[in-house]
């Protein structure tokens, strides 16, 4: 599934500085929309492909304001949810206190 989620992330990441448009643009942040919510929760190191495709989006002059919005809440959206997971795992390293 890895290799699956890099490789879609990759061809994103070539879309999106070639000629992007609205429509692709919106297309792009439909799959990002489902994509986040699993990479946060099993595949924290392509976070960083995810943040270079936001960031290379908000950038694009094809972007719509309402686009822009949404990537803005994306960015919230997965800091977040990674903010979340990390002190979820990090409790349960913690383990039980034991007295």
């Amino acid at each position: 599934m890895s290799a699956i989620l890099t490789t879609i992330l990759a061809l994103i990441e070539q879309l999106v500085p070639a000629n992007t448009s609205a429509a692709l643009i919106e297309k792009i942040i439909a799959v990002l929309i489902q994509l986040i919510p699993v990479i946060v929760q099993e595949y924290k190191d392509l976070l960083p492909i995810v943040q270079n495709i936001i960031t290379a989006l908000k950038s694009d002059p094809s972007t719509t304001a309402q686009q822009l919005a949404t990537l803005e809440e994306l960015e919230v959206q997965y800091d977040a949810d990674f903010e979340a997971a990390a002190a979820a795992a990090q409790a349960e390293d913690a383990g039980p206190a034991t007295t």
